[in-house]
């Protein structure tokens, strides 16, 4: 039966039911015996309590609960009474720390409202005697549990949640480490800020980081210390154990040469405890260690080796870039051998089974070879310029043409001296069956070569070219004359040994690791001014994110690459410079002329229709970019241009038709389609366009596979193929168009044989045309009929974009190729940041 006391008892939060309890540490019987005698009560209660006393066992002789016990049996406390015996009970409330609030809430009730009546004074006073006693429910006693006892008698109380905080103290000793997170999650749920489970909770963290560090799972083991570090820095032994890991860490990248690796381990630790022992040791020794190469650089370059003093300063560089001693020597020996880092995803000289053009091609063809006549500008119609040649003139009609060649260069130009006699040799041997140089559609056009002198020679045709400049148009590969008959020593071998060519402008160095260095066919004399770009590399990266990161982190400078999504970022950049190359990059499928299966009409129709070019071009390879630096195309080249047939419509993607050219294709194919193998450019993004016209091609019922463009698969002999994807970037197509179609067989008669009558007439018609009205005629006729009938699938054209660095100078405008210009570049010195390397 419930009172006024009782009801008031209850709000006061302090005690929850009703209980009586005896003297001392006593335990009363509770309030349902209330009504026998006083002293039969209170003999009675005596006994029990001497019964119960007698029982009750002692602290020391406590268990503390399993782990299975503490998940599955009802939670208890344990109370201790003054004799150190323990009564186990339900939870008893408030919680945590039972004996303390009830002190708290005591004391403070002497701060109460002074009372006003005698009724309020002896209310008070009955509330305050509640507060010497905590009400308990024991767990064995089914007819009467429930009892209160005085708070005097009560030693200690240890909660349900102190006794899973002893049990995980029990568990870390043992070191069952995954068992004490358990136990520390399931007390977060049940009680969170339990007193002391922070410090489980950090030891924790620590034994885990141990145990990391014992199995040599550093990066683990750090990310755990890390963790302790942001909860509780001075936790004792936090900071020696974080010395080791990060000692060990940096000790590996630093014998892996990853200096970069261990800067930003080193300042992780730094970060952390900055007065770690380790943290000075490793700074003094990368110091040491780039002061030593700063020294040999010095040797290198006293002996005049600057190639290697540039190199080994580079190398201090990523050793220790906050040595104040480096600004002085990278601007000293970076202007005595300028050097550029180019970031590429592909070197020319990779292995793969992609035998066409593509940009790694193209680039080592620029770098390293001079035409005779080069592109230099596309308005329309393409303009040529010669570096060799000072003046040439058409004469008889055009039957015959004069040339007169330079006879002086600048100190930047890299290519050996040409004479007469260089060009005349060359071309005699293309004008000659049998040889190697033997080329058939030049000498079609060329009837005879003669020199006039030592810089001038004329051309005599048996046919008027369209263009002279473009018949002249490829690198004079012979060894140079000049050497014979000079005074002045110009070697015919490069720095490393390889035969440098009269055309030649940079020639391959070395190889190393993937990184391949270019340096000047012709070393600079060691009296000039400013020295120019003496050696470039380039430097592949597995993908555009690392080839970016590389840039961002000063690794290279340039990158000759820059997909559309990125275009923005760098155009905003204050660091960088991004400038658009002069004509886009061209993306066509093309067919094997070989392959029975793409000799039916209807299946290449069939490909052409199930491809969605314009969600392909906007959503893989644009990525939705506002820049509409892409358009979709109807031939193989340059929209810009006079020969491009604007008239010819665009074919729309129609999976419908796609399907029933399909099925009519099967028929024709014996009822079962082949699976069909594809080459593909190793440009990333040509590599993801591919993917999704081989998503789409599935769904019409072909099975297209990619040939990986992996060295092991460029061993394989007779390779087959029936689509290549290739990517070019055609200036000339009146003559490139040829060679296009034969599929890299070249410009000759026999190379007609593989394609169809009609194609043949009308490629050598057009290679027969004595002016440019009928030239363009012809090619716009032939983009329509190549359209219509499918024999290529051009896809579009993107805009190229190249990245420099803010510390080159120099570059074009508007290059038509990436190394246009290269020789007048200017790298100034570019001072690392810190805080750059330092990242991971």
């Amino acid at each position: 039966m419930r009172t006024l006391r009782d009801l008031l008892l209850i709000l006061s939060v302090l005690i929850g039911f009703c209980l009586t309890v005896d003297l001392n540490f006593v335990v009363a019987q509770n309030d349902a015996k209330k009504n026998s005698k006083p002293d039969a009560a209170k003999n009675e209660s005596k006994d029990s309590a001497s019964e119960e006393v007698e029982i009750l066992p002692k602290l020391e002789e406590m268990q503390i609960p399993t782990v299975e016990q503490l998940l599955k049996k009802p939670p208890v406390d344990w109370i201790v009474l003054e004799n150190d015996t323990v009564l186990i009970v339900e939870p008893i409330y408030p919680r945590p720390d039972t004996l303390g609030q009830l002190d708290l809430a005591l004391k403070e009730s002497y701060n109460w409202p002074k009372p006003k009546s005698k009724e309020e004074i002896e209310e008070q006073k009955k509330m305050r005697a509640e507060m010497n006693f905590v009400r308990i429910t024991l767990i064995n006693d089914k007819e009467n549990p429930e009892y209160r006892i005085q708070r005097k008698s009560i030693k200690q109380v240890i909660h349900h949640e102190d006794q899973i905080i002893n049990r995980i103290d029990l568990l870390l000793k043992e070191k069952d480490l995954k068992t004490a997170f358990e136990l520390l999650l399931i007390l977060d749920r049940k009680h969170r800020d339990w007193p002391g489970f922070e410090q489980r909770q950090n030891q924790l963290l620590l034994l885990e980081a141990k145990d990391k560090q014992n199995s040599q799972q550093y990066l683990n083991a750090l990310a755990y210390v890390q963790d302790l570090h942001s909860r509780d820095p001075e936790f004792p032994g936090l900071s020696n154990l974080a010395g080791e890991i990060i000692d060990v860490m940096i000790s590996q990248s630093v014998q892996e040469k990853a200096y970069r690796k261990a800067h930003y381990y080193l300042k992780r630790l730094e970060s952390m405890f900055p007065r770690q022992e380790t943290v000075s040791k490793w700074k003094t020794a990368f110091l040491n260690e780039s002061n030593s190469l700063l020294k040999a650089a010095e040797q290198a370059a006293s002996q005049k080796h600057y190639q290697e003093a540039i190199q080994v300063v580079s190398t201090a560089v990523v050793v220790w870039p906050a040595n104040p001693k480096l600004r002085e020597s990278l601007l000293k020996y970076q202007k005595r051998f300028p050097m550029i880092n180019v970031g590429v995803l592909e070197t020319a000289l990779e292995e793969t089974p992609y035998f066409l053009g593509c940009e790694a091609t193209r680039r080592h063809q620029a770098l390293t070879q001079i035409p005779l006549f080069e592109v230099t500008k596309v308005d329309q119609t393409p303009y040529y310029h010669s570096r060799f040649l000072e003046q040439w003139e058409p004469t008889d009609l055009g039957r015959r043409a004069d040339f007169i060649l330079r006879q002086s260069y600048s100190s930047w130009e890299s290519h050996p001296t040409m004479i007469a006699a260089d060009i005349t040799k060359y071309l005699r041997g293309k004008l000659t069956p049998g040889t190697a140089e033997y080329n058939e559609r030049f000498d079609s056009y060329v009837r005879s070569v003669s020199s006039t002198g030592p810089f001038t020679f004329s051309i005599y045709f048996d046919r008027v070219p369209l263009q002279i400049e473009w018949l002249l148009s490829d690198p004079v590969n012979s060894p140079p004359l000049w050497q014979n008959i000079s005074t002045i020593s110009e070697s015919a071998q490069s720095p490393t040994g390889n035969a440098v060519l009269v055309s030649s402008r940079f020639v391959v160095d070395h190889q190393q690791d993937g990184i391949v260095s270019y340096s000047r066919a012709v070393p600079q004399p060691s009296d000039v001014r400013d020295f120019s770009v003496a050696q470039i590399n380039e430097i592949p990266y597995p993908s555009f994110e690392k080839s970016f990161q590389g840039l961002l982190l000063g690794e290279v400078t340039v990158l000759p690459f820059l997909p559309a999504k990125l275009v923005s970022f760098f155009k905003d950049s204050k660091d960088f410079n991004v400038v658009q190359s002069a004509i886009p990059l061209t993306h066509v499928l093309q067919f094997n002329p070989e392959s029975k299966p793409m000799q039916v009409v209807e299946l290449r129709r069939a490909l052409a229709y199930a491809i969605d070019r314009q969600k392909i071009l906007s959503e893989t390879l644009l990525h939705e970019s506002r820049l509409l630096n892409g358009r979709l195309i109807t031939a193989p080249y340059y929209t810009g241009l006079q020969v491009y047939n604007q008239q010819v419509p665009q074919r729309e993607y129609s999976f419908p038709l796609a399907v029933a050219l399909a099925v009519a294709s099967q028929k024709k194919l014996g009822g079962q389609f082949p699976t069909l193998r594809m080459l593909c450019d190793s440009n990333p993004e040509a590599q993801a366009a591919a993917q999704e016209m081989i998503k789409a091609w599935s769904q019409i019922g072909l099975k297209v596979v990619l040939i990986p463009n992996t060295a092991e698969e460029a061993k394989k002999e007779n390779l087959q193929w029936d689509i290549v994807y290739r990517t070019v970037a055609m200036t000339e197509p009146v003559m490139e168009l040829w060679p296009f179609l034969t599929v890299g067989k070249g410009a000759q008669i026999e190379s007609l044989e593989i394609l169809p009558d009609w194609m043949r007439l009308s490629l050598i018609e057009l290679d027969e045309a004595t002016d440019w009205e009928s030239a363009t005629a012809l090619i716009k006729k032939l983009q329509q009929q190549l359209y219509s009938m499918a024999h290529i699938i051009p896809l579009w054209e993107i805009d190229q974009f190249h990245v420099f660095r803010k510390n080159i100078k120099g570059y074009a405008d508007r290059p038509l190729n990436f190394y246009d210009n290269v020789e007048q570049w200017i790298p100034e010195p570019y001072y690392p940041d810190v805080e750059a390397f330092t990242q991971k």
